[in-house]
């Protein structure tokens, strides 16, 4: 019920978005899913910034759990998800693009690894490679709340990726050496993970690119054995239920991230699913592009990361859009003081 409300306001404040905004009033706001990590904040922030300056619609995105975006997206909640990584929730999203609740409209940028890892200067001082080698050196990385076990930094609590990291330390015996901490967002997990890296300490849990952290400091990647279906099967399991040891775990399966949006959306607005359609911002640029974000310190303004990307990815951009959109966001990005 919360969640209906949290949706039913958000509604109300694009409506009355749409209703302020000059001779655009009859185009119809677009909704993005916004599960609260830099990449899609930037991807969010460069549709935005396209769509409302080239084609006239407003833009509302709205903070949602994995959970909530999955439903949203397929019951027409919302209308768009730039970053799905339906890998981390296959069995929903399987049948929900077979029933036509969600169309995939391809890849947002290539490939969205995911992996356990540690500071390289740890891996290389105690020769640290697999993650079966983490169980020797638990006491690296002790848990201030219970100096038994080693810390695990997980993903933050609602994300797939937190149940999913649950399962697979379960499968590899890990958790008789480590409790799994998970926080409330990103920002602290960043947290955890940057602010050993700027002391030179041990810190092992969680993280994936494009991201600007995995740019900004060394990282030992942990090997894992190779993904397999059927070992991601036994994954799920675990995934779906948190009594269940799966058998076996296995790496991510690095897979492009896509972009899924409600069936309705092609009526809803036909040029703005047909100019998503089209949008690849590239994994490169991502990276490239949140590495100057942090470099800059833009505290959130992520709009300023869009236009950095649209200033110097003419060459992408410009082809997801007709001649006339095109221009009216260069006249904008050039009335940017």
């Amino acid at each position: 019920m919360r969640t209906k409300l949290l949706l039913i306001s958000v509604l109300v404040v694009a409506l009355l978005a749409a209703a302020c905004s000059g001779d655009d009033k009859d185009k119809p706001t677009i909704l993005f899913a916004d599960q609260q990590f830099e990449s899609l904040w930037i991807n969010n922030a460069i549709a935005k910034f396209v769509i409302e300056n080239g084609y006239g619609n407003p833009v509302v995105t709205v903070e949602v759990t994995t959970p909530i975006m999955q439903a949203s997206i397929a019951n027409g909640d919302l209308d768009v998800a730039l970053e799905m990584w339906q890998q981390n929730w296959i069995d929903n999203y399987n049948e929900e693009t077979a029933a036509g609740n969600i169309i995939n409209l391809g890849m947002t940028y290539e490939g969205g690894p995911q992996f356990f890892i540690i500071p390289k200067a740890t891996a290389d001082e105690f020769n640290i490679v697999t993650i079966d080698d983490m169980k020797n050196h638990w006491e690296l990385v002790k848990d201030p709340e219970d100096s038994s076990k080693g810390e695990f930094h997980n993903c933050p609590i609602g994300w797939q990726c937190a149940e999913i990291n649950r399962a697979k330390i379960f499968a590899y015996g890990l958790d008789e050496f480590f409790n799994i901490k998970s926080g409330g967002s990103q920002a602290a997990l960043d947290a955890a993970l940057v602010g050993a890296q700027k002391k030179g300490e041990p810190v092992f849990g969680y993280y994936w690119a494009p991201t600007s952290i995995m740019g900004a400091y060394e990282w030992t990647i942990l090997e894992e054995p190779g993904y397999t279906a059927s070992c991601w099967e036994e994954v799920a399991k675990g995934q779906e239920d948190n009594t269940y040891v799966p058998t076996e775990a296995c790496a991510y399966e690095n897979l492009p991230v896509d972009k899924g949006v409600n069936r309705d959306l092609e009526e809803k607005d036909p040029a703005i699913y047909e100019m998503l359609s089209k949008m690849n911002v590239g994994l490169q640029p991502i990276n490239v592009t949140a590495a100057w974000a942090m470099d800059a310190d833009i505290q959130g303004d992520w709009e300023q990361a869009a236009i950095y990307y649209l200033q110097n990815y003419e060459d992408r951009w410009t082809t997801w859009m007709p001649s006339d959109s095109v221009e009216k966001v260069k006249e904008a990005l050039a009335n940017i003081s």
